[in-house]
């Protein structure tokens, strides 16, 4: 692992704790979803996964490009190696492709959707959720460490 330090690396761990706790409630809200179809109206439903798909666009999605953009290759470097998020990257393919299979399921339901449909809504839908969780699950036990790594070692300095 590299031993250069970064300054700032406490500040990036608040706003990446901060950034999962704000992302919950949203997270949450994948799985109600996902208990409401086939127990309300196609419309009602088709208005509770807009606005859950709108959400995916405006919150989770600029997470995903963040850390593929700045975090993960911050961790690559502090691992000396590209293999240290290369699952989570994955990951992140998985949660996109749901969600484009969401939107199409969102485009179906202007009809009144067959129970094959709802079922796989729901699938999808529960699916998604377990990936999310997961998903931060993983980074919080052990992406997460090594910038608490960095800061030890920036605290021991001072």
């Amino acid at each position: 692992m590299s031993s250069e330090l970064r300054p700032g690396a406490a500040v990036e761990r608040r706003f990446f704790d901060q950034e999962h706790r704000e992302l919950e409630l949203g997270i949450g809200r994948i799985e109600e979803v996902a208990g409401l179809a086939g127990s309300l109206a196609a419309r009602d439903l088709s208005n509770a996964l807009r606005t859950l798909l709108d959400w995916l666009q405006r919150s989770l999605r600029p997470h995903v490009e963040w850390e593929e953009s700045w975090l993960y290759p911050e961790f690559d470097r502090i691992g000396g190696t590209p293999w240290v998020t290369r699952v989570m990257r994955c990951e992140h393919r998985q949660i996109e492709r749901l969600i484009q299979l969401l939107e199409g399921d969102w485009e179906e339901l202007r009809h009144e959707p067959t129970h094959r449909q709802l079922v796989d809504l729901r699938a999808r839908l529960y699916a998604l959720h377990s990936l999310v969780r997961s998903h931060f699950e993983k980074e919080e036990r052990f992406l997460l460490p090594l910038l608490g790594n960095e800061v030890e070692a920036t605290s021991h300095l001072d």
